[in-house]
């Protein structure tokens, strides 16, 4: 996360903002760390009170400062997978939905890809016309309840829950928006809609948001990413600008000219151009293999080539 690392130590070092106002959120807790160490080194000390961390470690931190607001206590407990199956399990049995017909993974991925697209028990009921989502729905529709009775949430609440907070209580909004003058994201392009809604929400007000994605390796929409955010970023914040990152320093120009012919034919992108600070490097070798056996094996037999070899010790 070299960029939001750079543009932290610059608002603390050199725009003088204090660390407690500013929030960077990244994508994996390893991320999360490397940043931390790398801003310390920078300034020469800890950025004492500064929030950083992944979407859901800063969902957490603000859910339990809010706990009573959404029916739990700051003790409540975070649910893993296995317990959260437990629960839709019984609720399954409560209804009489056979899991042999219908999966309890399943409808547990249905419920949390229906939390991060912020679709509310309601509309899910509303809306569900095939048998599997009509399955789904009533468990759905209890799990909340059965959460709260527990004191505890599951994984995607501590996304989900921050942005019910933030949109019922325009108290609690105008508390938080005021807790951070200034938030980075990293990974942008890989944000689903609850973590687009609660940037959007934190930022509403002061717009000091500071974003970094790459349009062309979205690559999560399985999971909830949705592309749009990125490419809609300006029209959320009109007066941002857009610094266009070309230049690549791990890649050789034969390998970024190929990278270029095959991004340009992505639909919906804002466009760039990557160029290479290294000169040299072999021209690309195109290879149909069978399957990924067959293509792993290629591999194998390219790199220990006598050619190759005779690379690997050079360099």
């Amino acid at each position: 996360p070299a960029v939001p690392t750079t543009r932290t130590t610059r608002l603390i070092a050199e725009e003088k903002v204090a660390p407690e106002r500013i929030l960077a959120v990244t994508f994996t807790n390893k991320a999360a760390g490397e940043m931390r160490e790398r801003i310390a080194r920078q300034l020469g000390e800890e950025p004492r009170g500064m929030w950083m961390g992944t979407f859901h470690a800063i969902g957490a931190r603000i859910v339990r400062r809010a706990a009573h607001h959404l029916h739990r206590t700051p003790s409540f407990t975070i649910y893993d997978e296995d317990e959260q199956l437990s629960v839709i399990k019984r609720l399954m049995e409560r209804h009489r939905i056979p899991p042999k017909q219908f999966a309890p993974r399943a409808i547990r991925a249905a419920i949390s890809d229906a939390k991060n697209a912020l679709v509310t028990t309601d509309e899910y009921a509303r809306l569900a016309r095939d048998p599997f989502a009509q399955a789904v729905a009533p468990v759905y529709g209890d799990l909340e309840t059965a959460l709260r009775t527990a004191n505890a949430v599951d994984f995607d609440d501590l996304l989900v829950l921050p942005v019910r907070l933030l949109e019922g209580s325009e108290r609690e909004l105008a508390k938080w928006q005021k807790r951070f003058d200034h938030i980075l994201v990293d990974e942008y392009q890989d944000t689903n809609r609850a973590q687009y809604r609660l940037v959007k929400l934190l930022a509403r007000e002061h717009r000091n948001v500071c974003v970094v994605g790459d349009d062309d390796q979205s690559i999560y929409g399985w999971r909830g990413a949705d592309i749009r955010n990125i490419l809609d970023f300006t029209k959320d914040f009109p007066s941002a600008g857009v610094v266009r990152l070309e230049e690549n320093y791990r890649s050789v120009p034969p390998i970024l000219e190929l990278a270029n012919v095959v991004i340009r034919e992505n639909s919906g992108r804002m466009g760039k151009t990557l160029r290479a600070t290294r000169s040299g490097g072999e021209k690309v070798t195109l290879v149909r293999s069978l399957d990924e056996r067959d293509e792993a094996e290629w591999v194998m037999q390219h790199i220990m080539s006598p050619r190759a070899q005779k690379g690997l010790m050079l360099r």
